[in-house]
């Protein structure tokens, strides 16, 4: 979790320290799109950050373009002039999965230039303490278990097919824990859907799980990162001797022929904008977990992800797993 002293730093220093060039401001309307519907840790960030570069760039918007798995939303991006006054909010799904895992797909990660990585949190396996009770489960031991006593019983809510959750339950159930995937137009849609009862579990975002989890109605079984995340009193899935290392992150992109200079000019903006306490609280508050990373770090942070996801999904196709 990214304080806001070492977000000052990432600002000055570390050789993150960009020249505030090649970036005209402000005359045209400056839009940050988001690739799905309203709601959510990603949409409300958005929508600060929004907010805090008016001061800068005059009047932002956030537009909201939903549907067939976040592509319509990349393709207008993707389609935009690049002159740095229309931005993306880009995803692990987005840039990292579909690509990979979704046939023509009408655009690729390279169709991109990051801009700045603003969070990277884990992803949380949740159920909700009536389901537990109804099932007989207490702790993510009973819950394997369970799974394997039970293969198929139990029905996983994900925001749709390749989100993280997605991925992370179709880990588990190629291990042998095997349940029925319910995809749903979102993640709001999904972990409502665990709520009620009409699902049994989902593996969710923390930030959009941590509301629920604070008052109780979702229980925290385990995380889906390699090591321990201080804030979720729950094992990692590792742990449990089921490796996982998968989180969900997201951060501002240009299209790819933007100036080089120009994305630095956006990047130092922003974080300039973001080491204001009231929005770097409020951004906390959403996400759960800030972290900073310039275009260059955020862009071989992608590749790595690519490569990491590439690799998972070879061993799912050749192996089961």
């Amino acid at each position: 979790m990214t304080t806001r002293r070492a977000l000052l730093s990432a600002i000055t220093g570390g050789g993150l320290l960009y020249p505030v060039i090649g970036l005209s401001k402000p005359q045209k309307l400056m839009t940050i799109v988001v690739p799905y519907p309203p709601g959510g840790p990603l949409d409300v960030s958005a929508r600060i950050l929004a907010e805090a570069l008016k001061s800068k760039y005059g009047k932002t918007i956030v537009r909201n373009i939903p549907g067939a798995a976040g592509a319509r939303g990349m393709l207008e991006v993707k389609n935009s002039k690049p002159d740095g006054k229309t931005l993306v909010m880009g995803a692990v799904a987005t840039m990292a999965i579909n690509p990979l895992t979704i046939e023509n797909m009408p655009y690729c990660a390279e169709d991109f230039r990051a801009v700045i990585l603003i969070s990277d949190v884990p992803n949380v396996l949740v159920m909700s303490p009536e389901t537990m009770k109804r099932l007989g489960i207490k702790t993510a031991s009973d819950f394997l278990s369970y799974l394997k006593a039970n293969p198929g019983k139990l029905n996983c809510a994900s925001g749709g097919i390749g989100s993280i959750g997605h991925i992370a339950n179709l880990i588990l159930s190629k291990s042998g824990f095997k349940s029925e995937h319910v995809p749903y137009s979102g993640a709001t849609m999904a972990q409502l859907s665990c709520l009620t009862g009409e699902t049994d579990f989902l593996f969710d975002n923390y930030a959009s799980a941590k509301p629920a989890i604070d008052d109780g109605r979702l229980i925290p079984l385990a995380v889906t990162t390699e090591q321990r995340y201080e804030a979720i009193k729950a094992p990692t899935m590792t742990d449990l001797r089921l490796p996982m290392n998968i989180s969900t992150w997201f951060g501002l992109l240009a299209p790819k022929s933007t100036p080089k200079e120009t994305c630095k000019a956006l990047f130092k903006d922003i974080a300039e904008a973001l080491e204001a306490p009231a929005v770097y609280e409020r951004l906390l508050k959403v996400c759960s977990g800030v972290n900073i990373l310039g275009p260059e770090p955020f862009d071989q942070f992608i590749k790595n992800e690519q490569a990491k996801y590439q690799k998972l999904f070879e061993r799912i196709k050749e192996n089961g797993l």
